[in-house]
């Protein structure tokens, strides 16, 4: 089956209905929760090591900088490392859900540890799509962070802000660019942002609700995660450690990445409601 759709005219854009899109997404990831689990599982493996290898690299590194010297940029390749994982393994999840729902190809555990030289082009959407709506709030969140760490008094931000800051960031900017995503996927269009603005027309209200009301269920899970973690008593340092070096990275990668998932199966679920284009597919069925 060919990855490329073909195009039809468009027509007039039917309102999305948000809390269905959400109950949705749910509902079409759960159908193949044990391969999206596996990959989930997969990535979130990886970025631990990777964030591992990046520490002991920088460590032999930098043994004769100062403290404050080596805890900022240790922040600093931490999240290149990080964010690195995500946008590699969030393509390749991003890419195999919109296949399996778009297309109906069945979906693999593997699918999510390789790019194919024909996604170029989703990469790229998605670097361009992260810029836009992560790179402002990642910035803000981890430098206050690391201000707060070295002592510097003009940028402090209490975590529960932090939280809200970041995914209101998110949530409030990601729907004017995220249809760009399967258009470059499956669509031939000379520029994906446009056009993806083009067919949200008068949805991108709607759209906000949809992922917010997705994103709800994930976010009670975080903030339990890191309200369970400050809880723990500080002079347990065995638990600490435990927690900080192993428990904590992996489910933090694992929150990430559930939620590239979800919202990839939002945006699939969007993407087959607003694009004519699919038209002339599902009358081969008829």
């Amino acid at each position: 089956m060919s990855d490329r759709l073909p195009q039809t005219s468009a027509g007039a854009r039917p309102p999305l209905p948000a809390a269905q899109l959400a109950i949705e997404s749910y509902w079409l990831v759960m159908r193949h929760a044990g391969v999206y689990s596996g990959q989930i599982l997969a990535l979130s493996a990886i970025s631990w090591l990777v964030q591992i290898v990046v520490e002991i690299v920088f460590d032999i590194a930098t043994m004769q900088a100062g403290p404050g010297f080596r805890f900022a940029v240790l922040q600093v390749t931490r999240i290149a490392a990080f964010v690195t994982v995500l946008v590699l393994g969030g393509t390749a999840i991003f890419i195999s859900c919109q296949r399996q729902i778009v297309l109906g190809q069945t979906p693999e555990v593997g699918q999510a540890l390789k790019l194919r030289q024909s996604d170029r082009d989703v990469l790229r959407a998605v670097c361009v799509y992260w810029l836009i709506v992560h790179l402002v709030p990642t910035v803000v969140v981890n430098g206050a962070y690391t201000a707060e760490a070295l002592g510097l008094p003009f940028l402090r931000l209490p975590t529960a802000a932090g939280f809200a800051f970041y995914w209101g960031w998110v949530l409030a900017t990601a729907p004017l660019v995220v249809l760009s995503l399967p258009i470059a996927l499956f669509e031939t269009a000379a520029d994906p942002l446009a056009e993806g603005r083009q067919r949200l027309d008068g949805n991108t209200g709607r759209l906000f609700v949809a992922s917010a009301l997705a994103f709800a269920p994930i976010a009670v899970v975080d903030i339990a995660l890191y309200a369970f973690r400050d809880a723990v008593d500080p002079l347990d340092e065995g638990t600490r450690l435990l927690l900080d070096a192993l428990v904590m990275p992996l489910l933090q990668s694992a929150s990430s990445l559930a939620t590239i998932l979800l919202m990839s199966a939002l945006v699939a679920a969007t993407y087959l409601r607003l694009s004519p284009r699919l038209d002339s597919v599902y009358r081969v069925f008829d």
